[in-house]
Protein backbone atom coordinates (compact mmCIF):
# COMPACT_ATOMS: atom_id res chain seq x y z
CA UNK A 1 0.00 0.00 0.00
CA UNK A 2 2.01 2.98 -1.13
CA UNK A 3 -0.62 5.82 -0.86
CA UNK A 4 -3.02 6.49 1.35
CA UNK A 5 -5.57 7.36 -1.00
CA UNK A 6 -7.52 5.06 -3.23
CA UNK A 7 -5.54 3.63 -6.50
CA UNK A 8 -7.62 2.45 -9.65
CA UNK A 9 -6.27 -1.01 -10.67
CA UNK A 10 -6.15 0.19 -14.02
CA UNK A 11 -8.54 -2.66 -14.91
CA UNK A 12 -10.38 -1.89 -18.32
CA UNK A 13 -12.96 -4.73 -19.30
CA UNK A 14 -13.42 -5.43 -22.91
CA UNK A 15 -17.30 -4.65 -22.19
CA UNK A 16 -16.10 -0.75 -21.49
CA UNK A 17 -15.15 -0.39 -25.11
CA UNK A 18 -18.06 -3.03 -26.25
CA UNK A 19 -20.90 -0.62 -24.63
CA UNK A 20 -18.76 2.66 -26.30
CA UNK A 21 -19.37 1.54 -29.27
CA UNK A 22 -22.70 1.35 -28.64
CA UNK A 23 -23.21 4.58 -26.73
CA UNK A 24 -23.79 6.85 -30.27
CA UNK A 25 -27.13 4.49 -31.27
CA UNK A 26 -28.39 5.84 -27.70
CA UNK A 27 -27.29 9.44 -28.26
CA UNK A 28 -29.06 9.32 -31.57
CA UNK A 29 -32.34 10.58 -30.46
CA UNK A 30 -31.31 13.22 -28.61
CA UNK A 31 -28.61 14.56 -31.21
CA UNK A 32 -31.78 14.88 -33.41
CA UNK A 33 -34.20 16.61 -30.64
CA UNK A 34 -31.11 18.89 -29.84
CA UNK A 35 -30.65 19.83 -33.62
CA UNK A 36 -34.14 20.69 -34.01
CA UNK A 37 -34.30 22.71 -31.24
CA UNK A 38 -31.52 24.73 -32.42
CA UNK A 39 -33.08 25.60 -35.72
CA UNK A 40 -36.48 26.32 -34.99
CA UNK A 41 -36.37 27.62 -31.58
CA UNK A 42 -36.65 31.45 -31.57
CA UNK A 43 -35.27 31.60 -27.85
CA UNK A 44 -31.50 31.60 -26.92
CA UNK A 45 -31.89 30.26 -23.57
CA UNK A 46 -33.69 27.35 -24.73
CA UNK A 47 -30.74 26.36 -27.40
CA UNK A 48 -28.16 26.83 -24.26
CA UNK A 49 -30.15 24.65 -22.17
CA UNK A 50 -30.86 22.20 -24.71
CA UNK A 51 -27.08 22.30 -25.60
CA UNK A 52 -26.60 21.50 -21.24
CA UNK A 53 -28.89 18.84 -21.68
CA UNK A 54 -27.79 16.84 -24.25
CA UNK A 55 -24.05 16.97 -22.48
CA UNK A 56 -25.66 15.88 -19.79
CA UNK A 57 -27.37 12.99 -21.83
CA UNK A 58 -23.94 12.05 -22.72
CA UNK A 59 -22.23 12.12 -19.57
CA UNK A 60 -24.86 10.10 -17.48
CA UNK A 61 -24.37 7.53 -20.39
CA UNK A 62 -20.23 7.63 -20.10
CA UNK A 63 -20.53 7.47 -16.30
CA UNK A 64 -23.24 4.04 -16.95
CA UNK A 65 -20.55 2.60 -19.31
CA UNK A 66 -17.66 2.82 -16.68
CA UNK A 67 -20.36 1.85 -13.58
CA UNK A 68 -21.72 -1.58 -15.74
CA UNK A 69 -18.32 -2.29 -17.39
CA UNK A 70 -16.73 -1.79 -13.87
CA UNK A 71 -13.92 -0.43 -15.46
CA UNK A 72 -11.11 1.25 -13.01
CA UNK A 73 -8.44 2.83 -15.42
CA UNK A 74 -9.50 6.54 -15.56
CA UNK A 75 -7.43 7.49 -17.92
CA UNK A 76 -8.93 5.23 -20.49
CA UNK A 77 -12.47 5.55 -19.54
CA UNK A 78 -11.83 9.40 -19.67
CA UNK A 79 -10.96 8.88 -23.42
CA UNK A 80 -13.69 6.48 -24.01
CA UNK A 81 -15.92 9.03 -22.37
CA UNK A 82 -14.55 11.96 -25.04
CA UNK A 83 -15.30 8.94 -27.71
CA UNK A 84 -18.64 9.32 -26.53
CA UNK A 85 -18.78 12.88 -26.53
CA UNK A 86 -17.04 13.41 -30.35
CA UNK A 87 -19.74 10.78 -31.69
CA UNK A 88 -22.58 12.89 -30.18
CA UNK A 89 -21.25 15.74 -31.07
CA UNK A 90 -21.00 14.97 -34.54
CA UNK A 91 -24.51 13.17 -34.99
CA UNK A 92 -25.85 16.32 -33.87
CA UNK A 93 -23.99 18.33 -36.73
CA UNK A 94 -25.21 15.47 -39.25
CA UNK A 95 -29.03 15.89 -38.05
CA UNK A 96 -29.12 19.47 -38.08
CA UNK A 97 -27.55 19.49 -41.54
CA UNK A 98 -30.40 17.34 -42.49
CA UNK A 99 -32.83 18.88 -41.24
CA UNK A 100 -31.63 22.19 -43.41
CA UNK A 101 -32.06 20.45 -46.30
CA UNK A 102 -28.04 19.63 -46.86
CA UNK A 103 -27.94 16.32 -47.72
CA UNK A 104 -29.88 12.91 -45.76
CA UNK A 105 -28.90 11.97 -42.01
CA UNK A 106 -27.14 8.70 -43.06
CA UNK A 107 -25.00 10.28 -46.34
CA UNK A 108 -23.60 13.01 -44.02
CA UNK A 109 -22.53 10.87 -41.38
CA UNK A 110 -20.83 8.99 -43.77
CA UNK A 111 -19.45 12.00 -45.98
CA UNK A 112 -17.51 14.24 -43.21
CA UNK A 113 -16.04 16.58 -45.52
CA UNK A 114 -19.20 17.51 -46.77
CA UNK A 115 -20.40 18.42 -43.67
CA UNK A 116 -17.64 20.51 -43.17
CA UNK A 117 -17.63 22.16 -46.47
CA UNK A 118 -21.18 22.80 -45.38
CA UNK A 119 -19.91 24.51 -41.82
CA UNK A 120 -17.72 26.33 -43.76
CA UNK A 121 -19.94 28.26 -46.11
CA UNK A 122 -22.11 28.63 -42.86
CA UNK A 123 -19.14 30.41 -41.45
CA UNK A 124 -18.15 32.55 -44.50
CA UNK A 125 -21.48 34.10 -44.38
CA UNK A 126 -24.71 35.84 -42.17
CA UNK A 127 -26.79 33.41 -40.88
CA UNK A 128 -30.16 33.93 -40.16
CA UNK A 129 -30.58 32.39 -37.11
CA UNK A 130 -33.06 33.50 -34.09
CA UNK A 131 -35.97 35.95 -34.47
CA UNK A 132 -34.81 37.52 -37.48
CA UNK A 133 -31.53 38.55 -36.01
CA UNK A 134 -28.08 37.91 -38.17
CA UNK A 135 -25.14 36.58 -36.68
CA UNK A 136 -22.23 36.82 -37.63
CA UNK A 137 -19.51 33.96 -38.96
CA UNK A 138 -16.55 34.55 -36.36
CA UNK A 139 -19.32 34.68 -33.68
CA UNK A 140 -21.14 31.16 -35.23
CA UNK A 141 -17.65 29.68 -34.84
CA UNK A 142 -16.59 30.63 -31.86
CA UNK A 143 -20.17 29.39 -30.64
CA UNK A 144 -19.47 25.74 -32.24
CA UNK A 145 -16.05 25.49 -30.27
CA UNK A 146 -17.89 26.08 -27.01
CA UNK A 147 -20.49 23.79 -28.21
CA UNK A 148 -18.22 21.30 -28.67
CA UNK A 149 -15.44 21.94 -25.67
CA UNK A 150 -19.27 21.33 -23.61
CA UNK A 151 -20.25 18.11 -25.45
CA UNK A 152 -17.05 16.34 -25.57
CA UNK A 153 -15.41 17.28 -22.22
CA UNK A 154 -18.15 16.59 -19.86
CA UNK A 155 -18.54 13.37 -21.27
CA UNK A 156 -15.06 12.79 -20.64
CA UNK A 157 -14.91 14.25 -16.69
CA UNK A 158 -18.01 11.97 -15.76
CA UNK A 159 -16.58 8.56 -17.30
CA UNK A 160 -13.00 9.52 -15.53
CA UNK A 161 -14.50 10.71 -12.13
CA UNK A 162 -16.57 7.23 -12.54
CA UNK A 163 -13.77 5.20 -12.48
CA UNK A 164 -11.44 6.63 -10.35
CA UNK A 165 -14.78 5.83 -7.66
CA UNK A 166 -13.42 3.23 -5.11
CA UNK A 167 -14.16 -0.29 -6.25
CA UNK A 168 -13.76 -4.06 -4.06
CA UNK A 169 -11.68 -6.20 -6.11
CA UNK A 170 -12.64 -8.65 -3.57
CA UNK A 171 -16.46 -8.95 -4.14
CA UNK A 172 -16.07 -7.31 -8.16
CA UNK A 173 -18.41 -4.42 -7.25
CA UNK A 174 -18.01 -0.82 -6.44
CA UNK A 175 -18.08 0.29 -2.82
CA UNK A 176 -20.93 1.21 -1.61
CA UNK A 177 -21.41 4.99 -0.59
CA UNK A 178 -22.45 6.07 3.07
CA UNK A 179 -22.97 9.76 3.78
CA UNK A 180 -22.76 9.55 7.59
CA UNK A 181 -25.91 11.25 9.59
CA UNK A 182 -23.72 13.98 11.88
CA UNK A 183 -23.02 17.31 10.33
CA UNK A 184 -19.38 17.92 11.26
CA UNK A 185 -18.15 21.29 11.95
CA UNK A 186 -16.98 23.51 8.90
CA UNK A 187 -13.22 22.85 8.01
CA UNK A 188 -11.66 26.67 8.17
CA UNK A 189 -7.71 25.10 7.38
CA UNK A 190 -8.53 22.53 4.88
CA UNK A 191 -4.97 21.95 4.09
CA UNK A 192 -4.71 21.02 8.07
CA UNK A 193 -7.33 18.53 8.36
CA UNK A 194 -5.85 16.58 5.14
CA UNK A 195 -2.31 16.38 6.41
CA UNK A 196 -3.60 15.60 10.11
CA UNK A 197 -6.08 12.95 8.27
CA UNK A 198 -3.09 11.73 6.02
CA UNK A 199 -1.07 11.03 8.97
CA UNK A 200 -3.57 9.46 11.32
CA UNK A 201 -6.65 8.45 9.58
CA UNK A 202 -7.88 6.43 12.57
CA UNK A 203 -8.57 9.74 14.39
CA UNK A 204 -11.01 11.09 11.90
CA UNK A 205 -13.38 11.77 14.35
CA UNK A 206 -11.29 13.65 16.55
CA UNK A 207 -9.60 15.51 13.69
CA UNK A 208 -13.14 16.54 12.26
CA UNK A 209 -14.24 17.55 15.35
CA UNK A 210 -17.71 17.33 17.00
CA UNK A 211 -21.55 17.32 15.32
CA UNK A 212 -23.25 20.47 15.11
CA UNK A 213 -26.51 21.81 15.14
CA UNK A 214 -28.68 20.15 12.07
CA UNK A 215 -29.68 23.37 10.44
CA UNK A 216 -26.07 25.36 10.60
CA UNK A 217 -25.57 27.39 7.13
CA UNK A 218 -22.01 26.20 6.60
CA UNK A 219 -20.34 22.28 7.78
CA UNK A 220 -18.73 19.47 6.71
CA UNK A 221 -20.40 16.14 5.43
CA UNK A 222 -18.94 13.19 5.60
CA UNK A 223 -19.02 9.97 2.72
CA UNK A 224 -18.10 6.62 3.85
CA UNK A 225 -17.44 3.88 1.23
CA UNK A 226 -17.75 0.29 2.26
CA UNK A 227 -16.03 -2.20 1.00
CA UNK A 228 -15.04 -6.00 2.37
CA UNK A 229 -11.08 -4.77 2.87
CA UNK A 230 -10.52 -1.03 3.62
CA UNK A 231 -13.12 1.33 4.20
CA UNK A 232 -12.43 4.83 2.35
CA UNK A 233 -13.87 8.28 3.16
CA UNK A 234 -14.50 11.57 1.49
CA UNK A 235 -14.98 14.83 3.55
CA UNK A 236 -17.05 18.20 1.61
CA UNK A 237 -17.29 21.46 2.76
CA UNK A 238 -21.10 22.47 2.53
CA UNK A 239 -22.22 26.01 2.73
CA UNK A 240 -26.35 26.56 2.47
CA UNK A 241 -27.64 30.27 1.45
CA UNK A 242 -31.16 30.67 2.14
CA UNK A 243 -33.73 33.31 1.28
CA UNK A 244 -37.36 33.61 1.17
CA UNK A 245 -37.64 32.14 -2.17
CA UNK A 246 -34.69 29.09 -2.91
CA UNK A 247 -31.93 27.56 -0.88
CA UNK A 248 -28.41 27.65 -2.84
CA UNK A 249 -25.94 24.61 -1.83
CA UNK A 250 -22.80 24.76 -2.21
CA UNK A 251 -20.03 22.13 -1.79
CA UNK A 252 -16.53 22.28 -1.64
CA UNK A 253 -14.34 18.93 -1.94
CA UNK A 254 -11.49 18.77 1.27
CA UNK A 255 -10.43 14.97 0.72
CA UNK A 256 -11.42 12.31 -1.49
CA UNK A 257 -11.34 8.58 -1.10
CA UNK A 258 -8.66 8.61 1.97
CA UNK A 259 -7.96 5.06 2.95
CA UNK A 260 -9.04 4.02 6.52
CA UNK A 261 -6.48 1.04 7.26
CA UNK A 262 -7.69 -1.47 9.85
CA UNK A 263 -10.93 0.43 10.09
CA UNK A 264 -14.41 -1.48 10.34
CA UNK A 265 -16.94 0.32 8.06
CA UNK A 266 -19.91 -1.00 10.10
CA UNK A 267 -18.39 -0.10 13.16
CA UNK A 268 -18.13 3.73 12.18
CA UNK A 269 -21.42 3.93 10.82
CA UNK A 270 -22.55 2.24 14.66
CA UNK A 271 -20.30 4.73 16.36
CA UNK A 272 -21.83 7.92 14.17
CA UNK A 273 -25.49 6.86 14.43
CA UNK A 274 -24.94 6.55 18.42
CA UNK A 275 -22.82 9.82 18.70
CA UNK A 276 -25.54 11.11 16.57
CA UNK A 277 -28.40 10.24 19.63
CA UNK A 278 -25.89 11.53 22.48
CA UNK A 279 -24.36 14.63 20.81
CA UNK A 280 -27.27 16.88 22.57
CA UNK A 281 -26.99 14.65 26.32
CA UNK A 282 -22.89 14.68 26.02
CA UNK A 283 -23.03 18.53 24.95
CA UNK A 284 -25.08 19.66 28.21
CA UNK A 285 -22.70 17.72 30.23
CA UNK A 286 -19.60 18.67 28.63
CA UNK A 287 -20.38 22.50 27.71
CA UNK A 288 -20.79 24.86 30.59
CA UNK A 289 -24.87 25.45 30.86
CA UNK A 290 -23.66 29.17 30.34
CA UNK A 291 -22.08 28.32 26.96
CA UNK A 292 -24.49 26.43 24.67
CA UNK A 293 -25.75 29.45 23.23
CA UNK A 294 -22.20 31.12 22.03
CA UNK A 295 -21.32 27.34 21.26
CA UNK A 296 -24.07 26.80 19.03
CA UNK A 297 -24.33 30.21 18.15
CA UNK A 298 -20.49 29.33 16.88
CA UNK A 299 -21.75 26.62 15.26
CA UNK A 300 -24.16 28.22 12.88
CA UNK A 301 -21.28 30.46 12.16
CA UNK A 302 -22.75 33.56 13.83
CA UNK A 303 -19.58 34.39 14.82
CA UNK A 304 -20.53 38.02 16.76
CA UNK A 305 -23.44 36.12 18.52
CA UNK A 306 -20.85 33.86 19.74
CA UNK A 307 -18.30 36.58 21.00
CA UNK A 308 -20.95 38.92 22.91
CA UNK A 309 -22.29 35.25 24.72
CA UNK A 310 -18.60 34.18 25.80
CA UNK A 311 -17.31 37.60 26.65
CA UNK A 312 -19.31 37.75 29.82
CA UNK A 313 -17.57 34.82 31.29
CA UNK A 314 -14.58 35.59 30.66
CA UNK A 315 -13.79 36.75 34.05
CA UNK A 316 -16.00 34.14 35.73
CA UNK A 317 -14.54 32.94 38.77
CA UNK A 318 -15.47 29.04 38.12
CA UNK A 319 -12.12 27.59 36.33
CA UNK A 320 -14.37 25.50 33.75
CA UNK A 321 -16.60 28.35 32.60
CA UNK A 322 -13.67 30.98 32.33
CA UNK A 323 -10.84 28.59 30.40
CA UNK A 324 -13.85 27.97 27.96
CA UNK A 325 -15.06 31.52 27.59
CA UNK A 326 -11.60 32.24 26.81
CA UNK A 327 -10.76 29.89 24.46
CA UNK A 328 -14.27 30.59 22.63
CA UNK A 329 -13.29 34.40 22.29
CA UNK A 330 -9.93 33.15 20.71
CA UNK A 331 -11.47 30.77 18.40
CA UNK A 332 -14.17 33.73 17.41
CA UNK A 333 -11.96 36.43 16.82
CA UNK A 334 -9.59 34.34 14.92
CA UNK A 335 -12.32 33.50 12.66
CA UNK A 336 -12.90 37.19 12.49
CA UNK A 337 -9.59 37.83 11.62
CA UNK A 338 -9.12 39.76 14.30
CA UNK A 339 -5.92 38.80 15.09
CA UNK A 340 -4.77 41.10 17.93
CA UNK A 341 -8.08 40.16 20.00
CA UNK A 342 -7.39 36.87 19.32
CA UNK A 343 -3.70 37.04 20.81
CA UNK A 344 -4.75 38.58 23.89
CA UNK A 345 -7.26 35.68 24.49
CA UNK A 346 -4.81 32.92 23.61
CA UNK A 347 -1.99 34.51 25.63
CA UNK A 348 -4.71 34.34 28.53
CA UNK A 349 -5.58 30.33 27.95
CA UNK A 350 -1.59 29.83 27.67
CA UNK A 351 -1.61 30.95 31.22
CA UNK A 352 -4.68 28.74 31.98
CA UNK A 353 -4.20 25.67 29.94
CA UNK A 354 0.13 25.52 28.78
CA UNK A 355 -0.69 22.91 26.30
CA UNK A 356 1.54 23.11 23.05
CA UNK A 357 -1.68 23.68 21.05
CA UNK A 358 -2.61 26.51 22.96
CA UNK A 359 1.09 27.61 22.10
CA UNK A 360 1.04 27.29 18.67
CA UNK A 361 -2.05 29.20 18.47
CA UNK A 362 -0.49 31.67 20.10
CA UNK A 363 2.50 31.86 17.83
CA UNK A 364 0.39 31.98 14.67
CA UNK A 365 -1.56 35.09 16.41
CA UNK A 366 1.69 36.85 16.60
CA UNK A 367 2.76 36.31 13.22
CA UNK A 368 -0.51 37.34 12.09
CA UNK A 369 -0.42 40.73 14.20
CA UNK A 370 2.97 41.16 12.71
CA UNK A 371 5.26 40.47 16.07
CA UNK A 372 6.96 37.26 14.31
CA UNK A 373 10.14 37.23 16.88
CA UNK A 374 7.74 36.34 19.29
CA UNK A 375 5.62 34.28 17.44
CA UNK A 376 9.07 31.93 17.08
CA UNK A 377 9.56 31.83 20.71
CA UNK A 378 5.88 30.38 21.10
CA UNK A 379 6.16 27.94 18.17
CA UNK A 380 9.79 26.54 19.54
CA UNK A 381 7.99 26.73 23.60
CA UNK A 382 5.04 24.49 21.78
CA UNK A 383 7.50 22.28 20.10
CA UNK A 384 9.50 21.56 23.22
CA UNK A 385 6.22 20.96 25.27
CA UNK A 386 4.87 18.68 22.34
CA UNK A 387 8.31 16.38 22.67
CA UNK A 388 6.69 15.22 26.16
CA UNK A 389 3.21 15.79 25.77
CA UNK A 390 2.92 14.43 22.21
CA UNK A 391 -0.29 16.38 21.42
CA UNK A 392 0.27 16.38 17.27
CA UNK A 393 3.10 15.63 14.60
CA UNK A 394 6.03 17.95 15.11
CA UNK A 395 5.82 19.14 11.72
CA UNK A 396 2.30 19.74 11.93
CA UNK A 397 3.53 22.78 14.27
CA UNK A 398 6.13 23.80 11.46
CA UNK A 399 3.53 23.78 8.60
CA UNK A 400 1.12 25.84 10.61
CA UNK A 401 3.17 28.38 11.55
CA UNK A 402 4.20 28.27 7.80
CA UNK A 403 0.81 28.79 6.86
CA UNK A 404 0.22 31.90 9.41
CA UNK A 405 3.70 33.53 8.42
CA UNK A 406 2.71 33.13 4.54
CA UNK A 407 -1.21 34.44 5.29
CA UNK A 408 0.79 37.63 7.06
CA UNK A 409 2.76 38.31 3.86
CA UNK A 410 6.13 37.23 5.42
CA UNK A 411 7.35 34.72 3.27
CA UNK A 412 10.86 34.95 3.78
CA UNK A 413 10.72 33.98 7.28
CA UNK A 414 8.97 30.99 6.07
CA UNK A 415 12.40 30.05 4.61
CA UNK A 416 14.10 28.52 7.77
CA UNK A 417 11.01 26.46 8.89
CA UNK A 418 10.86 25.25 5.28
CA UNK A 419 14.57 24.08 5.49
CA UNK A 420 14.05 22.37 8.72
CA UNK A 421 10.69 20.29 6.23
CA UNK A 422 13.27 19.82 4.19
CA UNK A 423 16.06 18.41 6.25
CA UNK A 424 13.14 16.11 7.63
CA UNK A 425 12.99 14.48 4.22
CA UNK A 426 16.82 14.36 3.58
CA UNK A 427 17.42 12.96 7.02
CA UNK A 428 15.28 10.35 6.14
CA UNK A 429 16.45 9.58 2.81
CA UNK A 430 12.88 7.53 1.81
CA UNK A 431 9.96 9.37 0.50
CA UNK A 432 7.86 6.33 0.45
CA UNK A 433 4.10 6.78 1.48
CA UNK A 434 3.43 4.46 4.23
CA UNK A 435 7.39 4.97 5.50
CA UNK A 436 6.19 8.84 6.06
CA UNK A 437 2.98 7.72 7.14
CA UNK A 438 3.90 5.77 9.43
CA UNK A 439 6.31 8.15 11.18
CA UNK A 440 3.57 11.36 10.61
CA UNK A 441 5.48 13.06 8.07
CA UNK A 442 3.50 14.99 5.24
CA UNK A 443 3.57 12.84 1.78
CA UNK A 444 6.54 13.71 -0.45
CA UNK A 445 4.17 15.87 -3.04
CA UNK A 446 2.74 17.55 -0.67
CA UNK A 447 5.58 18.88 0.76
CA UNK A 448 6.58 20.00 -2.85
CA UNK A 449 3.58 21.35 -4.15
CA UNK A 450 2.73 23.23 -0.92
CA UNK A 451 5.27 25.25 -0.39
CA UNK A 452 6.67 26.04 -4.40
CA UNK A 453 4.49 29.37 -3.70
CA UNK A 454 6.56 30.39 -0.55
CA UNK A 455 10.19 29.02 -1.89
CA UNK A 456 9.52 30.78 -5.80
CA UNK A 457 8.45 33.85 -4.57
CA UNK A 458 11.40 34.36 -1.81
CA UNK A 459 14.41 32.90 -4.13
CA UNK A 460 13.03 33.21 -7.48
CA UNK A 461 12.99 30.64 -10.62
CA UNK A 462 16.28 29.50 -10.78
CA UNK A 463 17.42 29.62 -7.10
CA UNK A 464 14.20 27.93 -6.59
CA UNK A 465 14.78 24.78 -8.35
CA UNK A 466 18.62 24.71 -7.06
CA UNK A 467 17.24 24.91 -3.14
CA UNK A 468 14.67 21.35 -4.44
CA UNK A 469 17.14 19.91 -6.41
CA UNK A 470 19.41 20.13 -3.27
CA UNK A 471 17.86 17.11 -2.08
CA UNK A 472 18.24 14.13 -4.83
CA UNK A 473 21.56 13.07 -3.60
CA UNK A 474 19.98 12.59 -0.29
CA UNK A 475 16.69 10.41 -1.32
CA UNK A 476 16.42 7.11 -3.22
CA UNK A 477 15.70 6.18 -6.39
CA UNK A 478 11.61 6.54 -6.42
CA UNK A 479 12.16 9.94 -4.67
CA UNK A 480 14.53 10.96 -6.96
CA UNK A 481 12.56 9.84 -9.63
CA UNK A 482 9.58 11.87 -8.17
CA UNK A 483 11.85 15.07 -7.42
CA UNK A 484 12.90 14.71 -11.19
CA UNK A 485 9.62 14.57 -12.57
CA UNK A 486 8.02 17.35 -10.58
CA UNK A 487 10.90 19.53 -11.41
CA UNK A 488 10.41 19.08 -14.83
CA UNK A 489 6.90 19.97 -14.71
CA UNK A 490 7.16 23.10 -12.52
CA UNK A 491 10.61 24.57 -13.61
CA UNK A 492 10.20 23.14 -17.50
CA UNK A 493 11.40 26.74 -19.25
CA UNK A 494 14.51 26.63 -16.93
CA UNK A 495 17.80 25.16 -17.49
CA UNK A 496 18.56 22.28 -14.17
CA UNK A 497 21.05 23.58 -11.95
CA UNK A 498 24.33 22.32 -10.14
CA UNK A 499 22.51 20.68 -6.88
CA UNK A 500 23.70 22.96 -3.97
CA UNK A 501 24.70 21.45 -0.76
CA UNK A 502 22.34 21.41 1.93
Amino acid sequence: MNSPYYVPSGRLPAQAIVSTVACPLFVVAPAWLYAWLTIHSPLVLLNWFAMCAFAVVMGVAARQVARQAKARNPMWMGRLGLAIGVAGWYAHWAAWLAIADAGSFASLLGAPQDMWRFGMLLAENEVRHVAGMRIEGSALVAGWIVEFILLSTLPRSLARGAAEEPFCEVTNSWATPFELPRKFAWIEEPHVVVHRLETAPGELFSIVGRGIDADAPRYSAVTLYRTEGDPFVSIDNVKIERDAKKEKKTTRPIIAYLRLPGMDAEQIIDECNAAQTTTETEQAQSDPPELVDAIDHLGAGRLEEALAGAQPHTAAADDRLRIDAIRLCAMVNARLQRWAESLRYWNALCDEEPSAFNALQTGCCCAMTGDTARGEEWIAWARERNTTSREMPDPQIVTSFISALTQSGQAARAMPYLEQMRAIYTGLGCTDATFLFVRRVPLFGTFLQNSLPIVHAVLGGEEARAWYSAMQTHLDEPGKDALNAWLEENFATMTSPTPAPV
